[in-house]
């Protein structure tokens, strides 16, 4: 096996003494593919500059350039190239030096030739073994490049390859580029509430516990709803562009994954504007009732399985059919914007607003109990009274709250509101009632 492998490498043999070299080279010609001789270092550094030889195996004491000086200036070139080294003293600075210098082997004079061709034979299998790993790569990067989809091998220490699509997104000629531009893979990917991101993890888990981070989040993707396995990221015109997100196991014990990116930018886009049209109110522009009775779906379940207080406010514009009799339709219209907009720019971020219908609206107080709900509900009832329109004048409005109970619908719980808000037009109006 070994005389067959050897056939396989091109090797430098440098060596001042002629007689030496002429005994030596002579049984390793046989075994090796080719073989170029040198008789000093500065004769040996010039071979290796010309014939590129896979190993070399070189004296120390000679002129010119010694061996030790030639393996430096080699060095500055290749840092991986095998050197053994032939001396006859035994010296612990040359052993310190050539430490130093990577050197492969370190063999005695007169020189054992089975040593010799095992320390040859060693090295040629790393060399055999590189080409392979050399070759596989070549391989996967032909086979990556083939795809239109942004895909990325990575372990989330460090990218191990990506394709010409990765590179023309981010406008960059290597990974080397990118990784001096980011501090990790997941970088790219954007904060935003209905895309994925790394700090969807458990912020206790650091980067640098690349095998765990890199779990967590595979874990993360496949665990989230496939519809919305999306991740955003902003190009090299730096525009934001939306990409289903797939993500597969390469090596589970080393932690190397293959993420697949594919454009849907078009598609996000497109399913934005459905839903806009789908969920909300063409004339007052905030959310409608389709998108309510959503919301409110899924914060009943909420409070069902975390026990968190859940409120409803109803509100409704007084004398509203007043302003459309008096003033028409389009004033009436524009009462109806006013204060939408005014309720929708006081509420707070964790709460929804919507039109209910007419002159109606909704409120979800998420994880709010029935007290601070009044509260609220006045405080915006006050915002409400702020309005003034230019011909309809003051505008006022009057609230009817509850609180979500076991076991509550959404009639019951809408009957409650009603019943409050009824309670509140009949003791004056611009007031907040509420039914427990």
């Amino acid at each position: 096996m070994g005389s067959n492998i050897l056939k396989q490498i091109n090797l430098l043999y440098v060596e001042d003494d002629e007689a030496v070299r002429k005994a030596l080279s002579r049984g390793i010609r046989k075994r090796v593919k080719n073989l170029y001789l040198a008789q000093d270092g500065q004769d040996g550094y010039e071979k290796y500059l010309e014939y590129k030889p896979d190993i070399i195996i070189t004296d120390i004491n000679m002129p010119i350039l010694n061996g030790l000086q030639m393996a430096t200036k080699i060095r500055d070139i290749d840092e991986d190239i095998p050197i053994i080294i032939t001396t006859a003293h035994n010296e612990t600075d040359i052993f310190l030096k050539s430490i130093e210098l990577k050197i492969s082997g370190f063999l005695l004079k007169p020189i054992d030739t089975k040593k010799l061709f095992d320390s040859i034979e060693t090295n040629t299998k790393a060399i055999i073994l590189q080409r392979q790993n050399e070759e596989q790569k070549a391989i996967l990067q032909k086979i990556i490049n083939t795809k239109k989809s942004t895909t990325i091998v990575t372990n989330f220490k460090e990218i191990n390859f990506v394709n010409n699509a990765f590179l023309d997104f981010f406008d960059v000629e290597n990974i080397g580029q990118f990784v001096k531009e980011n501090r990790c893979i997941v970088d790219m990917f954007s904060e935003h509430d209905d895309f994925i991101h790394k700090n969807l993890l458990d912020s206790n888990i650091k980067l640098s516990d690349n095998i765990k981070f890199g779990k967590l989040f595979y874990e993360l993707v496949k665990n989230t709803d496939e519809t919305k396995r999306v991740v955003l990221m902003i190009n090299k015109f730096f525009e934001p562009k939306s990409f289903y997100i797939d993500i597969l196991i390469i090596d589970e014990k080393n932690g190397f994954y293959l993420l697949e990116l594919t454009d849907i930018t078009k598609m996000t886009i497109e399913k934005v504007v459905t839903e806009h049209k789908a969920y909300v109110d063409g004339l007052t522009g905030v959310y409608n009732r389709n998108k309510f009775e959503e919301i409110f779906t899924i914060e009943v379940d909420r409070a069902k399985r975390y026990k968190n207080p859940l409120s409803i406010a109803m509100l409704d514009i007084d004398h509203f059919k007043k302003f459309n009799d008096t003033y028409g339709h389009l004033i009436g219209d524009e009462v109806l914007i006013m204060l939408a907009q005014n309720v929708n720019s006081n509420v707070r971020k964790t709460d929804l607003f919507a039109r209910w219908g007419g002159e109606e609206f909704v409120v979800i107080f998420r994880e709010t109990d029935i007290d601070n709900a009044v509260k609220i509900s006045n405080m915006l009832r006050e915002k409400i009274y702020d309005i003034e329109h230019k011909t309809a004048g003051k505008i006022t409005a009057s609230f009817g709250v509850t609180k979500y109970k076991d076991g509550d619908t959404l009639e019951a719980i809408f009957k409650r509101c009603d019943d409050a808000l009824y309670k509140a037009k009949e003791n004056g109006r611009n007031r907040v009632e509420f039914i427990e």
